[in-house]
């Protein structure tokens, strides 16, 4: 699993906050961006195979599935109201 570093936690804490203003401690947000990271990279396999599986015999590649996931979790951010 990656670990976020400060940098990538200070972009990822500035980007939630033009969205959504939160008020908890610097600490807290960045513990849970760091869970969503080691959820993602722990799913990552599991999530691969499962776009394989849906799309044999035609293997996706990295960019074709980098792509899909990106606009489905933006379409999924929109209809679950962020």
């Amino acid at each position: 699993m990656a670990t976020l570093i400060a940098d990538d936690l200070a972009d990822l804490r500035q980007a939630q906050q033009r969205v959504r203003v939160v008020d908890h401690p610097k600490p807290v947000v960045n513990a849970a961006l760091q869970a969503v990271e080691n959820w993602f990279e722990a799913s990552r396999p599991s999530l691969n195979a499962a776009l394989n599986t849906a799309t044999a015999p035609i293997i996706l590649t990295l960019p074709e599935k980098r792509t899909l996931l990106g606009v489905w979790l933006a379409q999924k951010t929109r209809r679950e109201g962020v």
